[in-house]
C-alpha cells in the first residue's frame, strides 16, 4: 500500500532538503497522535505499540518511554540486518531515526499537556496524567 501512496503521489515535487526534514517532522507529530489514540484507546493495538504497551505494562514504565526505547531497539536491528545482509544500509535514514527519537516523547507530551484529551479518550473523568503506566486490569 505504502508503495501505492508513492505512486500516487509521485508528482509532488520537494524543493529541498530543508521542505523534505520539515514534512517529515509534521508527519512524526501526526504519528504520534495516532499511537496515542490507538494506545489510550484500549483497543486492539498494532504490533510495535502491542509489544511496547506489554513490556510497559510488565516493567512499570510509562508507556511514552518505552516506546523511545523500542523504538531505538529495533532500528538498531534493523540496522545490523541491513549491514550483516545487504552489506549496506537499506531502508534506514534521518526519517526512520528521528521517528525512532520523538514519536514517544511527543506521546507523553500529548499526555502530560492535554489531561481532558487522554481522560476523553480513555472515557475516565479528567484527572493530569503524569508518567502513566498501562492500567493493570
Amino acid at each position: 500500500m505504502i508503495d501505492w501512496f508513492v505512486h500516487l503521489f509521485r508528482f509532488i515535487k520537494l524543493p529541498n532538503y530543508g521542505v523534505q526534514l520539515g514534512l517529515t517532522l509534521i508527519s512524526i507529530v501526526l504519528l504520534a497522535f495516532g499511537v496515542f489514540f490507538e494506545v489510550n484507546s484500549r483497543t486492539l493495538m498494532m504490533a510495535g505499540e502491542g509489544i511496547t504497551a506489554a513490556f510497559s505494562f510488565r516493567v512499570k514504565i510509562a508507556f511514552a518511554r518505552m516506546k523511545v526505547r523500542a523504538d531505538v531497539t529495533m532500528v538498531i536491528v534493523a540496522i545490523a540486518i541491513s549491514l550483516i545482509f545487504g552489506h549496506q544500509l537499506i531502508g534506514v535514514r534521518e526519517g526512520t531515526i528521528l521517528s525512532a527519537l520523538l514519536s514517544g516523547r511527543i506521546v507523553g507530551l500529548i499526555e502530560a499537556h492535554l489531561p481532558r484529551l487522554t481522560a476523553w479518550v480513555r472515557e475516565t473523568k479528567s484527572e493530569p496524567v503524569t508518567e502513566q503506566v498501562v492500567d493493570e486490569q
